[in-house]
């Protein structure tokens, strides 16, 4: 069968539960789309780009973000409307294409009231996306019964190569168990618009760029330079690259201007550094949004900050810094009526 692996970065580090899983299934045929220090949210990103791509579908996806959710909420960067509506999402793809689906929920060791309390918010937004659409999960303290103790993982958020070969053993138990979701009413409640599709003006370039963990078309902005992002909703995602020359760029909607920064203490140990960095303001539009490097520092200054996780100042010239921007997402939420009426169904 033909796998697709799409999973945080105990998915991509040497000896992780994707490599041994690798081994383990040299009978079938496995591509590992991995991107650490990211959510679910780039897991549907990346469905909707392959089938934008036109590359042929999988038979079984395996679904790899719980971790990465819950690191996220105990960050505060997410909301709950936002994972459901995103695993509602990521089960029409499947079940549209007629991909066979499954949850593989892996946890940080807790370490903080917080944690805990997002690992709980988690835990039931997939055990709720499990049922509702007839999609199995597997989740590590199945896998490693007794307990999650410090003897599981290599670091509060990986796990050690012995962990990631038990959950590798237990996906292939059970890859017989996927199916495809039963999304009757689902939606993809969400626009992914890539650089393809922007106008451009002033001083930018638009690129192809290839990584180990990324690869697609991307506008490089210098000052001046902006591009128009077609598409309505709630901005609540780009996808960027970030090095050593990235600096402070703007958001612009009607009525609403936001200043933001791509750099992360991340890029300390990847240099030229992949990441779908979330929105925390509410952008809302109907006409899309303007991405654009002001060449008047002071100006862009004035604008509100919409905050990066893990952000470091840039360290280029003001006058030399860029941006590099593949994406950005749009997401229309449920309206409460919509959601209550959700509700009630599942009970």
């Amino acid at each position: 069968m033909k796998i697709l692996l799409l999973g945080g970065s105990n998915a991509g580090i040497r000896e992780g539960w994707a490599f041994q899983f690798q081994k383990q299934a040299k009978e079938h045929e496995v591509e590992n789309r991995f991107l650490g220090a990211v959510g679910s949210l780039y897991g549907l990103m990346a469905l909707l780009k392959m089938e934008r791509d036109g590359a042929s579908p999988p038979e079984i996806v395996i679904f790899e973000y719980c971790l990465n959710d819950i690191l996220l909420f105990a960050a505060n960067c997410l909301r709950e409307e936002l994972v459901a509506d995103t695993l509602e999402a990521i089960a029409a793809c499947c079940a549209q294409r007629g991909i066979r689906l499954m949850f593989l929920c892996l946890e940080p060791l807790p370490t903080s009231k917080m944690q805990r309390g997002a690992r709980r918010r988690a835990r039931r937004l997939y055990a709720r996306a499990a049922a509702h659409f007839a999609t199995p999960a597997i989740w590590l303290h199945d896998i490693l019964p007794g307990g999650l103790t410090t003897a599981h993982y290599q670091d509060e958020n990986h796990l050690t190569v012995e962990a990631s070969t038990a959950v590798a053993a237990a996906v292939l138990k059970k890859l017989g168990d996927a199916r495809i979701p039963v999304a009757r009413g689902a939606d993809v409640r969400f626009d992914y618009v890539d650089a393809t599709q922007t106008q451009r003006s002033g001083a930018c370039e638009l690129r192809h760029i290839d990584s180990k963990v990324f690869d697609g078309a991307f506008i490089r902005l210098t000052r001046p330079g902006e591009c128009r992002w077609p598409g309505s909703g709630r901005l609540v995602a780009l996808m960027l690259r970030s090095d050593e020359t990235s600096g402070e760029y703007l958001i612009r909607a009607t009525r609403c201007a936001r200043r933001k920064n791509p750099r992360s203490q991340m890029q300390e140990t990847v240099p030229h550094l992949m990441l779908l960095h979330y929105v925390s303001s509410t952008i809302v539009t109907d006409c899309g949004v303007a991405i654009a490097m002001p060449d008047d520092e002071a100006s862009l200054r004035r604008a509100p900050e919409d905050a990066t996780l893990l952000a470091v100042p840039p360290t280029a010239p003001f006058l030399d810094q860029t941006l590099d921007i593949h994406a950005v997402i749009f997401w229309r939420p449920r309206s409460i009526a919509d959601r209550l009426a959700s509700f009630w169904r599942r009970r």
